[in-house]
């Protein structure tokens, strides 16, 4: 298991900070890192080593990285050819290809990840009511943000799985990666927008060219691993 407050809170942070070093002013609006606490767990679940690790690591976990919002540093991306034909020209917002521009991870408190109360209250649950073959209170969100991690359990035993509710799209996936190749992955990532979504289905993904094109863009001081996202 990864050292989740080195690898995010310093190594991560520290490589959107020297961004700038190469043209591209990063944010960091949010960073949290809580002490442990113990995992609120109303239903015996039994749970994987590596969850267990996690939450004796950090009690909360959220890093949010955008391209700051200064006319110098967001021109080069308002007049990228690309960013024009797709977004621009069809009337998106800077606001709105800001956000596929960045990076979120938001692993969830350790008082809540298995709450079956706060679970229902997340949109990845009422989408798993829609959906066949899926019983909603099997499923926990591990990672919220626009699409959500989620681990699972069966006969009261949480997998070392995760599968990704996609809310828009009505749909869940099985990621077939333990957590912590989840958790390797987005760090590989620098959880930009979507990247779970590239994960899956590497070109017929719409985020793929976004990560293919922007993130050695961005992130050109270091050296990327994007071989497991078909890049």
């Amino acid at each position: 298991m990864i050292d989740l407050k080195q690898v995010f809170l310093r190594t991560m942070v520290e490589e959107i900070g020297y961004a700038e070093d190469n043209g591209v002013l990063l944010s960091t609006p949010v960073t949290i890192g809580l002490a442990p606490q113990k995992i609120v767990n109303p239903l015996n679940l039994q749970l994987p080593e590596s969850v267990v690790k996690i939450y004796e690591q950090t009690a909360h976990l959220q890093v949010l990285w955008h391209i700051t919002d200064k006319q110098e540093n967001i021109k080069q991306f308002k007049e990228d050819a690309f960013l024009v034909e797709k977004y621009f020209n069809e009337e998106y917002s800077w606001g709105v290809v800001q956000d596929f521009l960045a990076g979120f991870i938001n692993i969830t408190a350790s008082k809540d990840v298995f709450n079956p109360d706060f679970n229902k209250n997340q949109s990845f649950y009422y989408t798993l009511k829609n959906i066949k073959n899926e019983n909603e209170n099997d499923f926990f969100a591990f990672d919220i943000q626009d699409v959500t991690a989620c681990l699972k359990q069966e006969n009261g035993v949480i997998i070392d799985n995760v599968w990704l509710v996609h809310s828009n799209a009505e749909e869940i996936y099985n990621m077939k990666i333990t957590i912590a190749q989840y958790l390797q992955l987005a760090y590989d990532a620098k959880c930009i927008y979507h990247w779970q979504l590239v994960f899956l289905f590497k070109k017929k993904a719409e985020e793929f060219e976004i990560m293919k094109r922007f993130l050695p863009r961005i992130f050109n001081h270091i050296k990327l691993d994007l071989s497991a996202f078909g890049i």
